[in-house]
């Protein structure tokens, strides 16, 4: 069904150029090994045909069932005469190559093919904003799973411990949980939370902040969350920031809607952190879309005038860093419902306070 909903957007002769990854992913329902062998999976609007290496090959075969050819080349031989042959078979006038391909496998396929190249998010992004009712389903089913191992943490956290000792208990209870693996783990204690991309390290938790970015993969698809934990008392200024975020979550949660412009949502939050005297300690965008990939389109920011489609997945997760002191971020992950939008977590964004 995607790949004849793929098919029908590609006109005058336009051939997809997929290389492994989540375009590919979300084609056919598999994606194959991405390493220095040339594989790409061409679209054209009447045929599909993969192009890969013999000893991925036979992966491929059980995988996609006899749908479509698929071309071999050995690594004695090269991709370039069975590639040039597929090409030719397709009809190609132009590619639209994998955003994240190779540099050296779109060059390959621009030499033999002697076509333009564009990217293939000019079709893919555009297709993938708007999630299905499987979809769904799997993003739902994700967060469920990363809300578990939030609250695993919550009870594991504890002075004394690491952060990568924390985060290997999350890591655990992703997998107890369901999770195919883990998409990412931030564990950042004290200081570090004002640090936006803070990876876990030996830093011993004590009394103060811990923030938690957190997201796991369940068949494929993504999730991700933020929450912030306080051993001991949280100090009054923590209170208030923590506070102004939350407030920043509703305004940007409350303007969400199908047809809403990305920009007017990040504005929504910018707009509560400013007036509360932080404007210049929000240093990110709300938000990015979630789905097959952790980030991806629909990016949640200023200058991007794109109406959030129905069905939309995207994040809200607006913060507050302070250096030297403490970070706070708040995040969900939301589906653009045709009622507003839809938050995935159950975990509640208080404050969780775990006592000395």
């Amino acid at each position: 069904m995607r790949l004849e909903t793929i098919q029908k957007t590609l006109t005058g002769g336009a051939v997809l150029a997929l290389a492994p990854g989540e375009d590919f992913r979300y084609a056919v329902g598999w994606s194959p090994l991405g390493d220095e062998r040339l594989t790409f999976l061409l679209i054209s609007a009447d045929q599909v045909r993969l192009v890969i290496a013999s000893v991925n090959a036979e992966e491929a075969v059980a995988h996609l069932k006899g749908a479509f050819p698929i071309d071999r080349f050995t690594d004695d031989e090269g991709p370039d005469r069975v590639l040039q042959s597929a090409i030719q078979a397709l009809g190609a006038s132009r590619f639209l190559v994998s955003d994240d391909a190779r540099y050296a496998h779109a060059r390959v396929l621009e030499t033999v093919g002697q076509k333009p190249l564009a990217l293939a998010s000019e079709i893919m992004a555009r297709l993938r904003m708007q999630k299905d009712d499987e979809e769904r389903r799997l993003l739902q089913e994700s967060q469920r799973i990363n809300d578990q191992a939030m609250l695993a943490a919550y009870e594991a956290m504890r002075p004394g411990m690491t952060e990568l000792e924390l985060a290997d208990v999350i890591r655990r209870a992703f997998i107890a949980n369901g999770a195919d693996k883990e998409a990412f783990i931030i564990v950042a204690a004290g200081e570090h939370s004002a640090l936006p991309h803070h990876s876990p390290t030996t830093t011993v938790l004590t009394e103060g902040p811990v923030l938690l970015d957190i997201g796991c993969y369940y068949q494929g698809y993504a999730s991700d969350m933020t929450r912030v934990a306080y051993l001991g008392q949280p100090t009054e200024k923590f209170l208030a920031v923590h506070h102004l975020v939350e407030q920043a979550v509703q305004a940007a949660h409350q303007t969400a809607r199908p047809g809403t412009p990305a920009e007017e949502v990040d504005r929504a939050a910018r707009r509560v952190i400013a007036e509360g005297g932080f404007g210049p300690q929000f240093v990110h965008r709300v938000g990015h879309g979630i789905g097959l990939s952790v980030h991806e389109p629909p990016s949640v920011m200023e200058t991007n005038t794109l109406p959030l489609p129905e069905n939309a997945a995207f994040s809200i997760e607006p913060g507050i860093y302070l250096p030297g002191e403490f970070g706070v971020r708040l995040e969900e992950v939301v589906l653009n419902r045709p009622d507003g939008a839809e938050i995935l977590s159950k975990v509640s964004r208080d404050i969780f306070v775990k006592p000395l």
